[in-house]
Parts: C-alpha cells; sequence; structure tokens
C-alpha cells in the first residue's frame, strides 16, 4: 500500500447551489485520497485530499515502457497539473476479495446445477407474473414502450443502470469564458426541462500543460451523486483549449445522448440559444412515440412472442446465474467493479482517419466490422493470462430512427439502445468475414425488428433484463456511433467516453468519429492498465495499416510469431528450473550418501 502525508481537510457540502460554481480559487495541487482496492469511503461530507504522490522507482523504466499496474499509473498522473475533480469517488470496495478463488470457483462448480434449478424456477414465476399483468393491464410490451424502451414502471432494469454513471471527456481546440459557459449551462438546463439538483456546472481554470490522458484518468474516478441526480458538467478552461467532462446516470440517458446532452451545451455556447434535445410524454414541441400504425411492429410484440421470451430468458439466468451466484466477478454488475478496472483513450487525426476511411471504401468494407476486428486483435496482443478465448459479445442498436415517431435526427436525449450479442470465439471477432456477416445479420434484424432484436426489446421492456450476463468480466462490449458532429463554432473536437471507474468487462470497446476524427476508448477490469495501454496503441496502429487488407494478415502472423517466442521461452525456463532442481536434489542426495 502507498502511503501519503495527510493535507489539509476541505469541507464539502455537497452539491453547489446555484446550479452553476466556479472552481479557479482551487489550489491545483490538491489531491484525493488514497483509495482503498481502488475506491473511497466518504460516510461524511468532509473530504481530505493529499499532496502529490511520488512516483516509486519501481514505476520508473528506462526503457520508457508504461507501468503495469494502475496503483502506479495513478502516481504517474498524480504528478501532472491537472486538479482531481472536487468530489471523490463514493462507492466503496466492501468486498474482501477482487477475484473468486480455487475455493470459492469449486463450490460455485458444485452448486451450479442445484443453483441452476432453483434460479430458473424463480425467474420463471416472477417472468410469467409480470407477462400476466404487462399484457392484462398495460397493453403488452407494445404499451409499455409506447414513450421509452425503458418504461419508469421497469423498476429492475433502472435501478440495475442508475449504479452506473457515464463518464466523457470532450476537448476544444478553442478556450471558453467561463461566466459564458455557466450562463449557456443554465440556458440549457432550463429549456430541457432539468431541474437544479438534476444538472449542474462546475468551472475550473487550468494551465495549459494539462493534457487529455490526464483529464481522462483523473475524472472518471468521481461520482455523479455527489454533485447532480441526473447530469453533472464540469467545464477546465485552459489559455488555448477547453475540456468538457459529463457525468450523465445511465438509467435515464443511454451512451449517445449522454453525447447529445454535450452536443447540445456545446451548441448553447456557441448559437446562444439552447435546443430541445429531451423528450417528454406529452409534449407539443418534442415527444418521441411508439409507431402505432406499424401492425408488424405489433405483431412481433404480441402476448405469444412475449411468452416464448419469457421461458427462455429464465433458462438463460438459470445457466448463467446458476454458475456466478457465489463467485466475486458477479458483484462487478452492480457497479462494484474490480479495483484494477483501467481505461485508456486514443484518437485519429484527420488524415490518419481520412486515410482509413478511403481504404475502406475501396474495400467495401463497413467501418464497425473493421473496428471491431482491430478490436479484437488489440485485445489478442495481450499476455495469454488476460485474455477470454470465447468471451460474450455485447453490442447495442437504437430503436429511436427505426420504430418511433415522429421521425427526427440522433440528436434528442432518452434510452432507446437494446443490447444484441453471441458467443464468439477470439480469432472468430478478429476476422474479417465474420464480423462482417455479424453486421449484417445486425442490421438485418434490427430493420426487420426480428431474431435477436426483438427478444432483446421485449427483455427490456416487459421482463427487465438487459444482457442477463453473471459475470461482467466474461463481456466483449462493443460500441460504434459511427459518424458524430459537434457545432462547427467549436474548431473540430474530439470526444471520448465510458463508465465511470465503477463499472468494466474483459473489453469495453467504445469508438466514435466526431468532427472527422476518430476517437477511441477501451477499458477493462481484466487487462492491467499497461497492458492495456500497449493493446490500444496497437489498435490505432492496425486501424490505419490494416485498413487496406495486406497489413492485418502481417500482423497475425507476427502475433503468432511473437506467441511461439513466449511459449517456446515459457518452456525453456520451465525446463532449465526442473534441471536446476535435479541437479540441486542430486547434490544434496549424493553428499547425505557420503
Amino acid at each position: 500500500s502507498r502511503s501519503h502525508r495527510q493535507g489539509k481537510p476541505i469541507t464539502d457540502k455537497g452539491s453547489p447551489s446555484p446550479s452553476s460554481t466556479t472552481r479557479s480559487d482551487m489550489p491545483i495541487t490538491q489531491r484525493r485520497p488514497s483509495l482503498r482496492n481502488g475506491r473511497c469511503s466518504a460516510a461524511s461530507t468532509r473530504v481530505s485530499f493529499q499532496e502529490p504522490m511520488k512516483v516509486a522507482d519501481s514505476a520508473k523504466d528506462s526503457a520508457g515502457k508504461l507501468p503495469m499496474w494502475r496503483a502506479e499509473w495513478d502516481a504517474v498522473h498524480a504528478k501532472g497539473d491537472c486538479p482531481y475533480p472536487p468530489h471523490p469517488p463514493r462507492k466503496y470496495q466492501w468486498l474482501p476479495c477482487t477475484n473468486s478463488g480455487p475455493i470459492l470457483n469449486a463450490l460455485g462448480l458444485l452448486m451450479w446445477v442445484p443453483l441452476g434449478i432453483v434460479v430458473f424456477c424463480v425467474s420463471l414465476f416472477l417472468n410469467l407474473w409480470t407477462w400476466f399483468i404487462a399484457y392484462t393491464y398495460h397493453g403488452g410490451a407494445h404499451g409499455l414502450a409506447a414513450s421509452t424502451t425503458l418504461p419508469l414502471s421497469n423498476r429492475i432494469i433502472r435501478k440495475l443502470f442508475s449504479l452506473v454513471d457515464v463518464c466523457n471527456v470532450t476537448e476544444l481546440p478553442k478556450p471558453w469564458d467561463e461566466a459564458k459557459a455557466k450562463q449557456a449551462f443554465d440556458a440549457f438546463r432550463v429549456r430541457n426541462g432539468f431541474a437544479e439538483e438534476e444538472a449542474r456546472i462546475l468551472v475550473t481554470t487550468i494551465p495549459d500543460t494539462v493534457m487529455k490522458p490526464e483529464v481522462w484518468h483523473k475524472y472518471r474516478m468521481t461520482d455523479l451523486a455527489s454533485t447532480a441526480t441526473v447530469h453533472y458538467v464540469h467545464v477546465l478552461t485552459a489559455p488555448s483549449k477547453t475540456f468538457v467532462v459529463g457525468y450523465t446516470n445511465f438509467r435515464d440517458f443511454d451512451g449517445t445522448s449522454c453525447f447529445n446532452l454535450i452536443k447540445g451545451f456545446v451548441a448553447t455556447y456557441y448559437d446562444g440559444e439552447a435546443p430541445l434535445v429531451r423528450p417528454t410524454v406529452g409534449s407539443p414541441e418534442l415527444d418521441l412515440r411508439l409507431d402505432t400504425e406499424n401492425e408488424e411492429l405489433k405483431k412481433k410484440l404480441g402476448a405469444l412472442p412475449a411468452l416464448r421470451c419469457a421461458v427462455g430468458t429464465s433458462y438463460t439466468m438459470a445457466v448463467q446465474y446458476g454458475r456466478w451466484l457465489l463467485s466475486r466477478e458477479l458483484f462487478d454488475a452492480f457497479g462494484c467493479a474490480s479495483p484494477e478496472c483501467c481505461s485508456v483513450i486514443e484518437s485519429l487525426s484527420l488524415e490518419e482517419t481520412a486515410k482509413m476511411t478511403a481504404a475502406l471504401k475501396a474495400r467495401k468494407l463497413k467501418p464497425f466490422a473493421h473496428l471491431m476486428t482491430t478490436s479484437a486483435e488489440a485485445a489478442k496482443s495481450v499476455p495469454k493470462k488476460y485474455q477470454v478465448e470465447r468471451p460474450i459479445l455485447l453490442t447495442q442498436v437504437s430503436c429511436q430512427s427505426r420504430y418511433y415517431m415522429p421521425k427526427v435526427e440522433r440528436n434528442v436525449c432518452g434510452n432507446w439502445l437494446i443490447g444484441l450479442g453471441t458467443r464468439p470465439t477470439l480469432d472468430e471477432l478478429s476476422s474479417e468475414s465474420w464480423a462482417s456477416k455479424f453486421y449484417t445479420g445486425l442490421i438485418e434484424h434490427i430493420e426487420s425488428f426480428s431474431g435477436n432484436a426483438a427478444w432483446s426489446f421485449i427483455n427490456q421492456t416487459v421482463y427487465g433484463m438487459s444482457g442477463y450476463r453473471a459475470n461482467p468480466r466474461k463481456i466483449f462490449w462493443f460500441n460504434n456511433y459511427g459518424l458524430r458532429s459537434m457545432h462547427e463554432g467549436a474548431g473540430g473536437v474530439t470526444y471520448h467516453w465510458a463508465p465511470t471507474y465503477s463499472v468494466a468487462t474483459y473489453f469495453l470497446v467504445c469508438c466514435v468519429c466526431v468532427d472527422g476524427r476518430m476517437c477511441i476508448t477501451i477499458s477493462s477490469s481484466v487487462v492491467p492498465q499497461g497492458e492495456l495501454q500497449k493493446a490500444v496503441e496497437h489498435m490505432k496502429k492496425m486501424l490505419i495499416e490494416s485498413a487496406g487488407g495486406e497489413a492485418l494478415s502481417t500482423a497475425r502472423v507476427g502475433l503468432k510469431a511473437a506467441s511461439f517466442a513466449a511459449k517456446l521461452r515459457h518452456r525453456t525456463e520451465r525446463s532449465c528450473a526442473k534441471i536446476r532442481r535435479s541437479s540441486f536434489a542430486a547434490a544434496t542426495f549424493g553428499g547425505a550418501a557420503l
């Protein structure tokens, strides 16, 4: 553990009021308290900050390699000029272990069948009861999803999602005026019906030496609940640039909506007029409703498909939770992720993105497939012990522009994403043909509202299940938000987003092309920080070089050669160790005989 010298306590009186506050007078040397297993206890309202941590000699590498563990990574960023957010993380890592040991794993395997039977019976009873109530009194899945695919009545999934905060960092190459930023946010908040306790802003002055990776690393280590209930923005203003850091409760808004909230705020700053991006039930200005004229949609959301879904979901939950109900990894799904939950950001320049896009168009390869393939190659580039050979692939599609009326641009905020996925191997994920086939099937299902799309829609709206995977450390969560843009007055931005420190999976990939720049964020609860950093750098290289199709096969040959060399080196070391042990035993036995 690291020891730090206690700084002077600073009183934290909770959320500021009114909704905008300036923190320009806060010393930039203030640091958060040391974290126990990656979390901090904040039962009282008084928060203590620490002085910058000293970097251990072990964290320094003459060859320029990155630190392996997040504790060392924390120490590296602690030397920077960016202040920590004034509110430290409040989720406390109270579990005594971070992984299931051999005894717990053996117990889980032994109890898999009996626990699976119990889970199936309980889940089937609850699903059948929910099905009866939904289709008797609420118009079924179609009635529940009339205004959103995440209805307010569905307390199970809303409670689960409320444990997750989405963090994003937008870098603008222009300085912002603090007073104007606060006025713009208040105008945007009022226009979209947020109360003061629901949405707040904080403005802090920083030096030009602060860089985006440091901002991302420090500001994803905080919680929304300590500042606002729905949406919170922290603006960091420098002489030549601005960082807009956003936190949004995943209960109310999906990842696309989190982008649109920041986009609307930026547009308000430059236009002086706030856009309406938040639909409200019954509003004459903006109210998105499920297409009631689509008879085919009603048919596929009928009682019989929902009944089949109830049984199928119960069986899947029995298999998943029967195995992992007694595991430590189960708690990752409840905002209690591994303390080594790491995250790395990277972006391509305008020229690099244009080069990649042109090469993909020439080959008629979809960016979705290319991004999935290269991210899988990045996952395969880490040491074998950090790989999941057969992960659970999870991706999301939006229902807003396909099933909701009136048809508007995807600039609005809500919760219309549904999760779709399958169970491939890492080799299949890194195959362009497999990724292209998966993408084609994904589009077919969502456009015809068939297969996994209809199943997931019913699951999420009626039964409150989205993914129902009990071990997040097996999930390869892939997000590609395609082409997006911010206000042209911002001068071209980069945008990165992911859940905060409390949530990650085996590989959580978030990609979006904003203002012509491809932005990548990868988080993991399995891969250490240093290895994850090298994996993201490898993905960036592959995105550019393999877009033409040639470098990908070359890179795979290189990876296989490196893997073979590592195995050969490992076997050689084991053989040498055996020889040394044999020599020692022979010498000992010979000495005893003499």
